[in-house]
């Protein structure tokens, strides 16, 4: 079976990661795999590189709004949808979400209209978060959720990473129930179960010589995962207990502001920018607590990560949070944009030994099976069978 995947941007994010195990977990003997991507981002070479897949880089796909490059790369994608004739098409991300499924559309017509009807190919998409959110003006929204509304006519399945998607979509009319399919990300388990890797070596290499806690964020620095929150609540929670490392680890547009930032704190060498890591596992073993500021989120594969690694979590009230954390069980809920609730949260955890070990026990055991991507694989492939 040919499936073809498209997503927008090959950068160090959720939807990435999660699209490339996917690839990587599908029974090779039955499928055909091919995706399209911007050559621009750190994985573009993963994604280059996966075996038996076919890879097309489209120039045009761009995640700001162009009409004219929007176009072209709706031609481009519509291109090779006639050249492979693809019986599942599965789009991953906002904007190639909107592009992929158009061209899907008018690959479908035309096929139609040639009188090939045998080629149809079924249309996916995975939001890993809407398009549309609060922060936006509302003619914004608006337009964004009728243009949701518009390509789910013609989608088959729409994949929510979340059941707060799903609500969402519902709450919206973005399309009826029964198009919503429920598929959590899933991570190699395996990899964050059973790291072998010195927390003293990895102190070291990252620039942390003393023992003091560290508190860590794993983001891509963009307004989505609201940095700039994150730096405010470790300067405040420097103020109260000057003997605690701070770490950020990821990059993105906001790295000048959030370095701007810091250059006026008072954290004199306490915070540390990592930059995009590959050895995620090996850095949560040196992490006391994660957070997450985020202003809205599909489900956090870095909640996932961490809680897998039995860290408690202080993070804000976005997207499918609330089905990871349990609010003062596993770590602790805050409102998003309320730094100082942020920082208040993680004060209390150090100041409280007793409860930060519970917390720590119970966030071990917080993640089962089910997050593993051989779960989501598996899922993904009895959906795409069951469309075939």
């Amino acid at each position: 079976m040919r499936i073809c995947h498209v997503i927008t941007k090959p950068e160090l994010g959720g939807a990435q990661l999660s699209t490339l195990n996917l690839i990587s977990h599908l029974p090779k003997d039955d499928y055909q795999v091919s995706i399209i991507t911007s050559p621009n981002g750190i994985l573009k070479y993963e994604f280059k590189n996966l075996k038996n897949v076919t890879t097309y880089f489209s120039y045009f796909l761009i995640r700001p709004l162009n009409p004219i490059v929007d176009i072209l790369a709706l031609i481009h994608i519509f291109n090779i949808y006639m050249s492979r004739r693809f019986k599942i098409i599965h789009t991953h991300s906002s904007k190639a979400g909107i592009i992929g499924r158009w061209a899907a559309l008018l690959c479908n017509i035309t096929r139609c209209l040639s009188q090939v009807t045998s080629h149809k190919s079924q249309v996916i998409h995975t939001v890993h978060g809407w398009s549309f959110n609060d922060y936006q003006p509302l003619l914004v929204k608006r337009f964004y959720i009728f243009l949701e509304k518009l390509t789910a006519a013609f989608t088959a399945k729409i994949i929510c990473v979340s059941k707060r998607d799903i609500e969402t979509g519902l709450r919206y009319k973005i399309a009826p129930r029964e198009k919503f399919v429920l598929i959590k990300y899933g991570i190699p388990l395996y990899q964050f179960k059973d790291s072998k890797y010195g927390r003293a070596e990895k102190k070291r290499e990252l620039g942390i010589n003393n023992d003091d806690p560290v508190i860590g964020m794993i983001s891509c620095l963009k307004p989505q995962k609201s940095p700039l929150d994150y730096i405010k609540a470790c300067i405040d929670i420097h103020k109260s207990i000057p003997g605690v490392n701070f770490l950020l680890i990821g990059d993105g547009a906001l790295k000048r502001k959030c370095r701007s930032e810091l250059n006026k704190s008072p954290l004199n060498g306490r915070f540390i920018f990592t930059g995009w890591r590959r050895d995620i596992s090996e850095i949560l073993d040196i992490i006391d607590i994660v957070v997450l500021t985020s202003k809205w989120e599909g489900l956090s594969i870095a909640i996932i990560e961490a809680l897998s690694k039995g860290k408690p979590i202080v993070a804000t009230d976005a997207g499918g949070v609330r089905e990871l954390v349990e609010d003062g069980v596993t770590g602790y809920i805050t409102r998003p944009g309320k730094y100082k609730d942020t920082a208040d949260r993680v004060l209390s955890m150090l100041k409280d030994r007793g409860s930060f070990l519970k917390m720590r026990e119970q966030a071990s055991g917080s993640i089962d099976d089910s997050f593993d991507i051989k779960a989501m694989a598996h899922n993904v492939d009895n959906l795409y069978r069951s469309l075939a």
